[in-house]
């Protein structure tokens, strides 16, 4: 039992650690069993898809798969967007009403990451390293090395959140053992601190554990650093394919804060620059670099913005927005900030700012869910929102804030939030739909904190023919096929087949495959 001051101070650096990745699954994406979708009239049997509905006619061949070994469970409603407010819920101290459905052992389970997951191109620079994806476009992670043996596990890049954790092997919960595991009694170098637990709040859920030391390989580079080790986790991980999180904000944390420790070990500046790739191009080249930037993947000019000053006393990467646009319009906005997070997918304001630029939008009809506001926008719409940081204008291409969810509807990827009584109506958080269009420079070197963006630059073009993507091989020696599967551990599940990708995470279903790649995915899946 924690002794009260304990307590205090746990909950403290709780609420102090703000901005823990969002635990956001919108409806679309997941099907009421909990499975990850999306899926048009598919069905589903102790994991496997079929690509037959119920008339047996082809359907849609999902795009976004689960572990082979996930079961059916009890048939209930699922809140995808309540889920993505996990890391909101965390800042603003309010918790949606998600309940977490049970998963129970199948005789075919396989331990370890068997996620379907995108294998990064190799590197371009000296202390990069690449951004595995799983989505398409849904999480964006790197991969590590853990311990004395040397444990490779994928780590979510997070900027809006200090905190860094691994799930272990003394987490035997179903979320858990769907991923790779540290072994802390299998790392000779592993030290645990004397103290108080871990305890992470994350809205639906919490992950709880111990803190120690150990050594950390990323980018070519070996830390020394101070981390979470799980040994509970909530039950929403299941539906995220990394292993842990590593915190890149710069304020106090539970586990104690990576760019802080880099510094004073000098092993590089705290500085981490991150271009995400967009599934549709065909080719992974994401990539983070860590101490510099890399200047063969951005165009132009790097701008920087200084983050806001009482954001920076929290070590909040956190700076001004000076406007949305749309068609050349610019929308009417209370949001003067924007919380820039490599960890959450989406895009979030409050509900007036965003109906205001959904009011540019011809044909957007706003749809209330419990949890958020959600606009259901026509298909044909190719428009690129802008949004301005530091006096230049980025897009938001439509390929990245539109998701196609049948062939009549598709919905926007930006969401304003109705459950955090607490939201401070300032402030924006701007993830991944963002991201992916821009070169990100998260700069704190010399006592600074700043974040800069420039044009990123175009994806190489894929080196494969027909369906089967790009033929080169990442950084890890593993295909880079958008969508491919593989384990941390280089165990692949031969399960899995991924089509050419449509439009990766716009795009989610209703996509009319040809007869002949139907007939192939389905004998492929069905076998």
């Amino acid at each position: 039992m924690l002794r009260p001051t304990s307590l205090l101070t746990q909950l403290t650096l709780w609420v102090a650690a703000a901005n823990a990745f969002v635990l956001f699954v919108p409806d679309d994406q997941c099907d009421p069993t909990g499975h990850c979708g999306p899926f048009t009239k598919t069905t589903r049997k102790h994991g496997r898809h079929s690509t037959r509905s119920s008339d047996d006619k082809v359907a849609t061949f999902p795009l976004i798969a689960r572990p082979r070994q996930v079961l059916d469970d009890e048939s209930e409603p699922f809140d995808r967007v309540a889920m993505a407010m996990v890391r909101v819920a965390q800042k603003f101290g309010h918790s949606p009403a998600v309940r977490a459905r049970s998963q129970k052992d199948d005789k075919n389970y396989v331990p370890g990451n068997q996620y379907p997951i995108s294998h990064p191109i190799p590197t371009t620079s000296e202390g990069s390293t690449g951004i595995y994806q799983y989505g398409p476009d849904f999480s964006y992670f790197i991969r590590i090395q853990l311990g004395s043996q040397k444990m490779p596990m994928y780590m979510l890049l997070d900027t809006g959140a200090g905190n860094t954790w691994v799930m272990t092997t003394d987490c035997t919960e179903y979320a858990c053992r769907l991923h790779d595991r540290f072994d802390m009694a299998a790392s000779t170098s592993w030290k645990q601190n004397q103290g108080d637990p871990m305890f992470i709040g994350y809205g639906t859920g919490n992950v709880t554990g111990v803190v120690g030391w150990d050594n950390m390989t990323l980018a070519g580079r070996t830390v020394k650093v101070q981390f979470g080790a799980a040994n509970h986790t909530a039950e929403e991980l299941r539906h995220y394919a990394f292993d842990g999180i590593l915190g890149l904000g710069m304020g106090d944390s539970v586990t104690g804060n990576f760019l802080k420790e880099v510094r004073k070990q000098n092993a590089f500046k705290p500085i981490v620059a991150v271009t995400m790739n967009r599934d549709s191009d065909g080719v992974n080249d994401g990539q983070a670099t860590f101490g510099g930037t890399d200047p063969a993947k951005y165009v132009g000019q790097i701008t920087y913005s200084d983050v806001v000053p009482e954001h920076k006393q929290k070590g909040e990467w956190t700076i001004p927005i000076e406007g949305f646009s749309f068609d050349g319009k610019k929308a009417k906005l209370n949001g003067t900030k924007a919380i820039i997070d490599t960890g959450t997918t989406y895009i979030f304001g409050s509900p007036v700012d965003v109906a205001e630029l959904f009011k540019l939008v011809p044909g957007a009809q706003l749809d209330v869910k419990e949890h958020y506001h959600e606009f259901i926008v026509p298909c044909d719409t190719k428009t690129a929102f802008k949004v301005t940081f530091g006096g230049v204008t980025y897009e938001i291409s439509a390929k990245d804030w539109v998701a196609q969810i049948n062939d009549e509807k598709c919905l926007s990827r930006i969401y304003g939030y109705i459950e955090l009584p607490d939201f401070r109506p300032g402030e924006w958080i701007i993830g991944d739909v963002f991201l992916k269009n821009v070169y990100s420079v998260f700069d704190a070197d010399n006592g600074n904190m700043r974040i800069g963006f420039a044009n990123k630059a175009p994806p190489p073009k894929p080196t494969g023919t027909g369906n089967t993507g790009a033929a080169a091989t990442g950084e890890d020696g593993r295909p880079v096929v958008p969508g491919s599967t593989g384990s941390a551990t280089g165990d692949a599940s031969a399960e899995t087949v991924t089509p050419k990708t449509v439009s990766g995470g716009s795009k989610v279903g209703g996509v009319a495959f040809t007869l002949t790649w139907a007939l192939v995915a389905w004998a492929m899946m069905a076998a």
